[in-house]
């Protein structure tokens, strides 16, 4: 049986061209036939959904729907409903039952960005809609029922973060709550606005001043647009094979919308070197996510559309066209090939986009334009067009020096990399190695980094051989240079790639270890060219180029997650109410983070669900904060774990200060027993018996035990707090996969549920189990009963890292069979 593919014959084209076929087939995984709770979920919380379809004709155009958020809600995983939407005037593309759409949900201050591709549905409003409803929704622009065909998440690379705030005036208002299952709490928080005009006339009117022409009729406006531009969108299609004998994988057909990203100026307006009177567009395709689903569909099919938008004003540029790749062109900075896109006709709008520009709105965000650009940007300048490049146009062949003025309004690229020593290089495991370096000093010396963010380092250019191997020049510093002689023949065989970045997370503590000893670390798996240069090469007294720390998957996703009670302020002292002191006092040995205990407050209230039968208090009290990692994916795992631990100690011992003090003031009044007593009896209160458990379960998954990083130092950890009965309770299940010789069917995952069922039953500790894959029924016994409690009532947060199928399966272990709310698990993964 041939494997399952979900890559059409130009996505597939592409990818063996570029020697990724392999990789991609892994990440096929990715890709799924429904949309999970978390893409929902997002896709409800946006005031902005890109979307990309085709016009009439065929011809793709990308585009832009705006709404309050929640207007974009999915009613299933199947279904996406888009409703009380504002559209770019006179946009072409066609949202009519058949058409097929890709849409785009990016949230700009997070980097977070999901896709999905789908089919127009028939008879919206009737499908949507209770008949009583029908008459007001009538007046407002159709319900766009959307049948998922494709849903999939993006990496954060070449994301700029900045805020954009759109006016909710400006936007129609959400439909009742009956009529919006979902959408009741921002209905109830979203100002009343008129719907916005019908006609393409009154919504020109409406937004300013709009043009509409051909390719060549592009003037100032739209020029300086494009030359001060650090983000576009693109809209593709596949509209099948032309061998109607060729059987194509399920729902490729469709089309794509996709973000480009940039330093400012990366979109190059230039004249067309066939003469023709239309600019053509230039931009570097850079190292992604090795799917080419964009790049497949202009194999296929030329036509595309491009959206430019100002973040400042709201102006917006629809650009329709033809595109060419050029495989073999690598000179502008970070190009692993380039794209030519030959304008054929445009749609500019002024204030399309109704941004927020009042005072109050810029002084909340630091004004719309402002912008934090991707540390994976190449920071070399492109090279200046050569005379004959130069687009003249209508400008009067001023179009270079309108580039160049625009290009001097918008904020500078990316600082330069900085160059850090290599201080140590130890083992972590078999075919791992942590590398420290010393913190930078130049224009980085600000940067700080948090638990479970990456590092961006710089490479020197490669030689790309014919075979998709990456070489690179024998050198112990990273600081680009042109090729040596010695390795003329490679590049005479193969070709030549610009500087490129690889992040690592940071495995080092900001506080224990950079604030202290002045150092960082990284934890890298020997898995690629570059992972195996530093394997083989790096020692103490070398130096790489560090651009930039970055990242959201850190412990602060799990200190989001409510809390069983609200903590209180101060302990308090009367008789029941905790004057037994905490568990610091009386913990006694162990690590001093774990014996310590943990406070961990969040601000807001849990509302625990019903009681069930037989659920006791102690099950409604818990909150767990569950880690799982796969393979290297437990390098944020780790540090997310190690920063929990610190945490816990620095907050435990500012309360036991404050308890201390008010014991001191109240004289002795108090009714729970000693300090001993509260910390022998593990729950950080003494006699009040009414404090929070809180546990750290960590399931960590590899193939065999000796390739698991941090093991020793996860053992020692999760062992001190077993001795020392903190509030924070640290347990670790190391799965090893590998098949154990001897062991008979079903014997091995029964020892692993007794293992891990003997460790729920602990206050800390370690336990490995061998033979098995990670499951539902294994996590549950990690668990226990009152943390399965804890996960179903909501009380929970997850944070998984790991390859496509371990996500897959704990994804489907977690939510889909355990329970875990949908925005409960956080995930991070290494598909780039």
């Amino acid at each position: 049986m041939a494997p399952r593919t979900v890559y059409h014959q130009g996505e597939l084209e592409i990818q063996q061209r570029a020697g990724v076929r392999d990789l991609a087939a892994e990440l096929q995984e990715y890709i799924r036939l429904a949309m999970p709770m978390q893409h929902a979920e997002f896709y409800a919380q946006q005031s902005m959904f890109f979307v990309g379809g085709r016009d009439a004709t065929g011809q793709p155009w990308a585009s832009l729907l705006m709404g309050p958020p929640g207007f974009v809600r999915a009613p299933d995983a199947t279904h996406l409903h888009i409703q009380s939407y504002r559209r770019l005037p006179q946009d072409p593309l066609l949202l009519t039952p058949g058409s097929h759409v890709g849409g785009l949900g990016i949230e700009l201050t997070t980097r977070r960005r999901n896709r999905v591709n789908g089919t127009v549905l028939e008879d919206p409003v009737a499908a949507a809609f209770s008949a009583a409803e029908a008459a007001a929704a009538a007046a407002a622009p159709p319900v766009v029922r959307l049948a998922v065909d494709l849903s999939f998440g993006n990496c954060p690379k070449y994301i700029q973060v900045r805020d954009v705030r759109l006016r909710h005036d400006h936007l129609p208002p959400l439909p009742s709550a009956a009529g919006t299952a979902g959408a009741a709490a921002t209905t109830a928080t979203t100002p009343e606005a008129p719907t916005p005009p019908a006609s393409s006339s009154e919504a020109a009117a409406q937004v300013g001043v709009m043009v509409r022409g051909r390719g060549e009729d592009l003037g100032p406006a739209q020029v300086a647009m494009i030359a001060g531009a650090d983000t576009f969108f693109i809209a593709s299609g596949y509209t099948g094979s032309k061998d109607r004998s060729d059987k194509e994988p399920m729902n490729v057909v469709g089309c794509d919308v996709s973000h480009r990203g940039g330093p400012t100026g990366f979109l190059r307006l230039q004249a067309d070197p066939r003469g023709g009177p239309a600019p053509m567009l230039r931009w570097a395709e850079y190292a992604g996510n090795n799917m080419y689903q964009t790049l497949g569909n202009l194999a296929t099919d030329p036509r595309a559309g491009l959206l430019v938008i100002d973040w400042a004003t709201g102006d917006t540029l629809q650009l329709a066209g033809t595109a060419e790749i050029d495989h073999d062109d690598r000179s502008l900075p970070g190009a692993q090939r380039s794209v030519r896109f030959t304008v054929a006709s445009f749609i500019y709008a002024a204030g399309a986009l109704p941004i927020d520009t009042t005072s109050a709105a810029a002084a909340a965000v630091g004004g719309n334009a402002a912008v934090q650009f991707s540390p994976y940007l190449p920071k070399e300048a492109p090279p200046p067009l050569a005379p004959s490049e130069v687009w003249a146009g209508h400008a009067g062949g001023a179009g270079e020096s309108i580039t160049a003025a625009a290009a001097r309004r918008v904020p500078a690229a990316p600082a330069p990399a900085e160059q850090v020593e290599v201080v140590s290089v130890r083992w972590a495991a078999e075919g791992i190695k942590t590398f420290e370096f010393t913190m930078p000093k130049g224009q980085l010396a600000a940067a700080t980094y948090v638990a479970g963010q990456y590092a961006v380092f710089e490479f020197p250019g490669c030689y790309v051989r014919p075979d998709g191997a990456e070489h690179f020049p024998s050198t112990t510093t990273n600081t680009p240079s042109t090729p040596p002689p010695s390795d003329a023949a490679s590049a005479a065989s193969g070709r030549y790639s610009g500087t490129i970045t690889r992040t690592w997370t940071l495995t080092s503590h900001p506080t224990a270890d950079s604030a202290a000893r002045g150092t960082f670390s990284i934890t890298v798996k020997r898995a690629g060219a570059v992972s195996g240069r530093l394997h083989d090469s790096l020692r103490p007294g070398d130096r790489l180029a560090l651009r930039a720390f970055a990242g959201d998957f850190t412990s602060d996703l799990l200190l989001k997650a409510p809390s069983p009670r609200p903590p209180p302020s101060v302990p308090s002292v009367p008789a029941g109410a905790g004057g037994g002191g905490d568990g610091g006092d009386g913990g006694g040995s162990g690590d001093a983070a774990l014996a310590a205990g943990i406070g961990l407050h969040h601000p807001h209230q849990y509302k625990p669900a019903k009681q069930h039968a037989g659920e006791d208090q102690e099950e409604r009290q818990q909150q767990v904060f569950l880690l799982l990692a796969g393979g290297i994916g437990i390098t944020p795992i780790w540090a997310v774990l190690r920063d929990l631990v610190l945490r816990a100690a620095a907050e435990a011992e500012a309360e036991a200060g404050a308890a201390a003090g008010a014991r001191r003031v109240a004289d002795g009044v108090g009714g729970g027993g000693s300090g001993g007593e509260g910390g022998q009896g593990g729950d950080g209160g003494g006699g009040g018996g009414g404090e929070r458990r809180r546990r750290a379960v960590v399931v960590y998954s590899v193939r065999h035990g000796e390739e698991a990083a941090f093991r020793e130092e996860l053992r020692q950890l999760a062992e001190a707090a077993d001795a020392s009965a903190g509030v924070l309770d640290v347990q670790v299940l190391l799965v090893a996969t590998a098949a154990v010789p001897g062991s008979q069917p079903g014997q091995a995952a029964a020892a692993a549920v007794e293992a891990a069922a003997a460790l729920a039953a602990r206050r800390g500790g370690y336990a490995e189990a061998h033979g098995v894959r990670l499951s539902a029924t294994l996590i549950a016994a990690a668990l226990g009963p009152e943390g399965l409690a804890a996960v179903r009532g909501g009380c929970s947060a997850a944070m998984a890292c790991g390859p496509a199928g371990f996500m897959a399966a704990a994804e489907q272990a977690l939510v889909g069979d355990l329970g875990l709310p949908p925005d409960g698990l956080h995930t991070e993964s290494f598909a780039f």
